[in-house]
């Protein structure tokens, strides 16, 4: 999934959400010995593919107003959409008329649109598209490719309270415990405390418990980690702050000063405890838009989390300024509230994206998977912001753990597959459990960018990313095992995609036999 249609004038978060679906059907029978070439032929024909936007509350209120404005002047309203705001930064004040605009336009006090551009996440067969500062979309997809939007700014049994300006908050990416099939996920506000919250439920989003957890000020918090007894919350100083809009100027900046800590929150609290009881431990200052892993060393009692950080030079946020990152190492105690270790397990390969087998969350995994950023200047120059993009051109598998049998050291790349030249990974890696268990495949979604000479000799990605015509994508299968021996097998695709951020597997017994 990954944010689509934002204007010129806008930024590339400001899309809304598109997701694109590619259905792998169930291995067809092979119990007369037959054909296994023609077989296969066969199952690649039964592959199917979709692309359809999230048909949110904002998509919503756009469309009755373009017919509204049809119906009264004639006209065909085409350009009635809400405004983006990202267009405008570091400017805080355009930013804060775009959304009073968007109040006067649709008549809602919601003036950020929801478009649930972010992320997707399943909890049971229910699925949800995702963006941080609104309520998601629950989404259902067909086994013949489809995807429907089933309800908008979803409420999830009153886990995401109503507020202003975007409607209420839930965080981007959760976390499933294998153990007992619970789903976390921590959420930001950033006007009112606490500023996080901490919500668990049971299979099929069904809301087990909420707790509001308090931090210094508001930031940031796009993922997070679990353990078997704590959750993990990422206070790191990027911090939000509404005001700044007064003061023209972005709400979003990287603030040094504010400190940085980890919060470990028990999982496992008394109903009667009015209490979150998180252990916070100060760390070295940074960013950490996503973590990797946690658990807990039964040996010691230590509490180990694996995340990519990166140091931002100066305030400006994100928005504006590309900061590479790279996969680092917590070992926390949770006895004296004091950081053990900490340190950059490789200072060499720059990365987005980690990734880990779902069984292996909350437990002492063995590798990490990650994106590699291998240039600076990517696909989201065609849009204001932000201003420096990257392109991912790799797929890496870190050691996580000193292991003397592989004389792999942690942070020591274990395998890693390069895409030919001028292809281009637009979404993070799927990690996939083989039938039996027995290893993992990483999928990836690649597109051709062909070379387009500009006056320097080199590639003009903006023309031919805008002229939709010349890219080509294919969903990469890659052994885990063995990522740099290349694709086990490749699935053309009939249209490009585009540059998306994050993806989701979801199991063929989760699929809806007919759409509704």
């Amino acid at each position: 999934s990954g944010p689509n249609g934002a204007s010129a004038d806008e930024g590339f978060l400001d899309g809304d959400g598109m997701v694109h679906c590619i259905t792998l059907p169930p291995p067809l029978p092979n119990d007369d010995g037959g054909d296994q070439r023609q077989q296969h032929q066969q199952q690649q024909q039964q592959i199917m593919y979709s692309s359809t936007y999230v048909e949110t509350k904002g998509r919503k209120l756009e469309r009755a107003r373009r017919i509204k404005t049809a119906s009264t002047d004639g006209a065909g309203g085409n350009d009635v959409r809400f405004s983006g705001t990202l267009g405008a930064a570091p400017d805080g004040l355009p930013m804060l008329a775009s959304l009073v605009r968007n109040g006067i336009t649709f008549g809602t006090v919601e003036v950020q649109k929801d478009t649930c551009n972010t992320a997707l996440a399943v909890s049971g067969s229910r699925v949800l598209a995702l963006m941080e500062q609104s309520p998601p979309s629950e989404i259902a997809f067909a086994r013949d490719g489809r995807m429907t939007t089933v309800e908008s700014m979803c409420r999830l049994g009153g886990a995401v309270p109503f507020a202003p300006i975007n409607g209420g908050s839930f965080g981007a990416h959760g976390r499933i415990d294998p153990r007992t099939g619970e789903r976390v996920h921590v959420s930001y506000n950033s006007v009112a405390r606490p500023f996080v919250r901490v919500d668990t439920f049971d299979d099929g989003w069904e809301l087990k418990s909420t707790v509001g957890v308090d931090v210094p000020a508001p930031v940031m918090v796009h993922d997070c980690a679990l353990t078997e007894n704590y959750t993990v919350i990422l206070d790191f100083p990027l911090t939000i702050r509404p005001r700044r809009f007064i003061r023209n100027a972005f709400p979003v900046e990287y603030e040094p000063q504010n400190g940085a800590r980890i919060g470990l929150t028990p999982r496992k609290r008394n109903s009667d405890d009015d209490k979150d009881g998180t252990i916070w431990i100060d760390v070295e200052t940074g960013v950490v838009l996503h973590a990797a892993n946690g658990y807990e060393n039964r040996e010691d009692g230590t509490v180990v989390v694996h995340a990519f950080k990166s140091i931002p030079s100066g305030e400006s946020s994100y928005i504006l300024d590309y900061t590479p990152a790279f996969l680092y190492e917590w070992v926390l105690d949770p006895t004296s509230g004091t950081v053990v270790e900490e340190r950059c397990l490789n200072p060499d390969v720059l990365v987005e994206f980690p990734q880990i087998a779902e069984s292996d969350e909350g437990k002492r995994a063995k590798y990490a998977y990650g994106l590699v950023s291998t240039s600076i200047g990517g696909p989201m120059l065609q849009f204001k912001t932000p201003q420096v993009g990257v392109l991912l051109d790799s797929v890496v598998k870190f050691s996580l753990l000193d292991d003397a049998d592989t004389n792999m050291a942690a942070g020591d790349v274990a395998s890693r597959f390069d895409l030919p030249s001028g292809w281009h990974s637009v979404s993070e890696p799927t990690i996939v459990t083989k039938t039996g268990g027995d290893g993992h495949y990483v999928l990836l979604v690649a597109t051709f960018v062909p070379p387009s000479a500009d006056e320097n000799g080199g590639s003009d990605h903006v023309k031919v990313a805008t002229d939709g015509k010349s890219m080509r994508s294919q969903l990469l299968v890659l052994d885990g095992g063995c990522l740099s021996e290349g694709p086990v097998t490749t699935v053309d695709l009939p249209y490009h995609v585009n540059y998306g951020l994050h993806s989701l597997w979801l199991d063929w017994e989760k699929m809806v036999v007919k759409p509704s």
